[in-house]
């Protein structure tokens, strides 16, 4: 398997900078706006740091993958607005998001061997209970999962109940919080792991269970020789 570069969430952080050097395959996880106001960064500079981002894709195409993250989900349709959402920068970021020139640059996951890249991970309730609608879908759960966000997107949307104040046991791939895999008895799929960020831990340390790895620390991370790291730019 390459070496794959990892950018979890930025919300506008410049930590991503080096992946532009990178010269191999980049996978970014999500949530590219909606800055921490806590941070200091401004809705215009997070807008600024997503279309170089962007930029970045449109130069290498085949190198760079963008993932959608749940703060990219409520800019696809403003009835869903969550969090953060910002009005000021909102038709901005839905025509980068629905463009004609740029809709196509966006998917939910990637798929590379034994390793499912997606924004906030698939539980094994949602995975049951979606599962008779997007498995018609395609032949990997790749295909199915970016297939069924063209067709039925609004699966996309739920939230759990307990730990992001939801209506379902637990959330969406775009929604799934952290602690919703602890109170899972197994995963969806044993024998895949899934790379994710969404649930910003805390400290700068990831955290890494039995088939997930969660990474939104603010930093970037490497799959390399099968296991992840932080990249050492």
């Amino acid at each position: 398997m390459k070496d794959i570069l990892i950018v979890p969430d930025v919300h506008g952080r410049g930590f991503w900078h080096p992946a532009l050097d990178y010269p191999g395959d980049v996978i970014f996880l999500g949530d590219y706006v909606d800055p921490y106001s806590f941070e200091g960064i401004s809705e215009t500079q997070a807008l600024h740091e997503f279309r170089q981002i962007v930029q970045f894709k449109q130069d290498n195409p085949e190198r760079v993958t963008l993932l959608i993250g749940n703060h990219e989900l409520h800019y696809y349709n403003r009835q869903f607005s969550a969090g953060r959402y910002s009005y000021d920068i909102a038709p901005q970021v839905t025509e980068i998001l629905k463009g004609e020139t740029t809709a196509g640059l966006f998917r939910i996951c990637r798929q590379i061997g034994d390793f499912i890249f997606i924004h906030a991970g698939i539980t094994s309730d949602w995975y049951e209970r979606h599962l008779k609608e997007f498995q018609p879908l395609g032949t990997t759960l790749e295909e199915q999962l970016n297939n069924v966000f063209k067709e039925r997107p609004f699966i996309f949307y739920e939230a759990g109940l307990k730990y992001r104040g939801g209506l379902n046991n637990t959330g969406s791939p775009l929604w799934a919080d952290c602690h919703e895999f602890d109170d899972e008895a197994e995963p969806f799929a044993p024998d895949i792991i899934q790379i994710v960020g969404h649930t910003q831990q805390r400290g700068d340390e990831p955290v890494f269970t039995r088939n997930i790895r969660m990474l939104d620390v603010r930093c970037l991370f490497i799959l390399k020789d099968g296991e992840v790291r932080k990249y050492d730019a």
